[in-house]
């Protein structure tokens, strides 16, 4: 890097080559335009990473210690895979492009159509870990850059459900009961009563105000004044803070919290008024006009969402191998992204594992020790839930500095189910 990372191409020019590609990407048939959604979320990172650490003279990048210069190298070495990540996507793309400005032979445009997919699908898994593990060493930081966007959208889907099964419980009619039985009277009674006091304890509490200030003469006025904050020193980024709020958004609009597939329609039968076989003839199936009555009906499917049958979650997992044969323990380190992300995540890895024979499965150690771990917590906690792989992804494996200890990594997506 030509900063302060070093290297060959300098970061800035790599977060331009991330937002340029992400634009291109929006241009390119739905496989690659998913696959953007991906280099969007790798430029947020990567500019985070820029604004956070590189122009900030305060981080770590800057210190002299023998633990600073590690974890410096380690960026470095993650932000590599980005820029391999990117070049691949961008090779990918033009590939695309060629075929159709040129004239393709029918032999080429089967390739593409065979080949094409595996090629989309390995794409989009190493970005989706590249973006991962860059993302895990930033969130060691304290710099958790997607998480913050992640964690937001998260709540606001919880209020969006939390507001579609409040419309679902609403009766699709209305309703009479006698007068009798209603609580008219009393609630005009009460609403008086409550009128009554707010008056009285607004009338004491300005004679108490008054009471006060004659015995403070110097007492300020209780109007809270503006808070004055400092700057930070980091300069505002209008660019970054429209992707943010693009990325943040496109993930909402694409959520759904509805379990399952959508239900298919039930088809009107034929009007057949004269059957020869004598049977019953088939009724109309009736259709409500009544935008009310469609929307309790949809929102009514909402009552189970997917985030109560379904808890995503995401681990790195590494196994230390010695060079006279031993293994070291296993560790799991922990990577916070938000439910959504992590399902497409899952999907991601499921359908490159398809294409590659080396992609974990539930038979991989990495993934079976986690997994045990995993559900014997769920046992003893007799929570009748279980765990299961969503999707795995190999690491490229780290030699470490002495070559004594080879480490095989793993980042592995793991789904919570209740047991049935």
């Amino acid at each position: 890097m030509g900063d302060v990372l070093g290297g060959l191409i300098s970061l800035g020019h790599l977060v331009q080559k991330a937002y340029t590609l992400y634009a291109a990407c929006q241009a390119a048939p739905e496989e690659i335009r998913l696959a953007g959604d991906h280099v969007h979320g790798m430029a947020l990172v990567l500019d985070g990473v820029k604004s956070d650490l590189v122009d900030n003279r305060n981080s770590s990048l800057y210190k002299t210690t023998a633990i600073a210069q590690t974890r410096k190298r380690a960026l470095q070495i993650h932000v590599e895979h980005c820029d391999r990540s990117l070049a691949r996507m961008e090779k990918l793309l033009s590939k695309y492009h060629g075929f159709k400005k040129t004239h393709v032979s029918g032999w080429d445009r089967f390739r593409w159509s065979m080949d094409g997919k595996k090629e989309i699908a390995d794409c989009k898994a190493d970005l989706v870990l590249a973006t991962s593990i860059l993302d895990l060493f930033l969130s060691k930081e304290g710099l958790s850059v997607l998480w913050r966007v992640e964690s937001t959208m998260e709540i606001i889907l919880k209020k969006i459900g939390a507001l579609e099964l409040f419309q679902a419980n609403m009766l699709t009619g209305p309703t009479t009961r006698g007068r009798s039985g209603s609580n008219v009277g009393r609630t005009i009674v009460l609403s008086l009563v409550i009128t009554k006091f707010k008056s009285f304890l607004r009338r004491y509490r300005r004679r108490k105000a008054n009471t006060t200030r004659r015995n403070r003469p110097n007492q300020v006025s209780k109007r809270p004044k503006p808070i004055t904050r400092q700057s930070s020193g980091f300069a505002p980024n209008k660019k970054r803070d429209g992707l943010i709020q693009n990325y943040a958004w496109s993930n909402i609009a694409n959520a759904s919290t509805v379990v399952g597939g959508s239900s298919q329609r039930s088809q009107t039968p034929p009007p057949i008024y004269n059957d020869p076989t004598g049977e019953r003839r088939p009724g109309l199936t009736r259709r409500s006009s009544s935008m009310r009555r469609l929307m309790n009906r949809i929102n009514a499917q909402s009552a189970r969402t997917k985030s109560d049958r379904e808890h995503f979650e995401c681990w790195k997992v590494g196994i230390g191998k010695l060079a006279f044969g031993g293994k070291t323990a296993p560790e799991f380190l922990p990577h916070k992204r938000g439910q959504l992300q992590l399902r497409k995540m899952g999907e991601i890895y499921k359908e490159a594992a398809m294409y590659d024979y080396r992609a974990p499965n539930e038979q991989d150690k990495r993934v079976r020790l986690l997994l045990d771990a995993k559900n014997s917590k769920e046992k003893n906690n007799k929570t009748g839930r279980k765990w299961y792989l969503a999707g795995a992804k190999v690491i490229a494996r780290d030699p470490g500095r002495t070559g004594m200890v080879v480490v095989e990594k793993a980042m592995v997506v793991l789904v919570r189910r209740t047991a049935r």
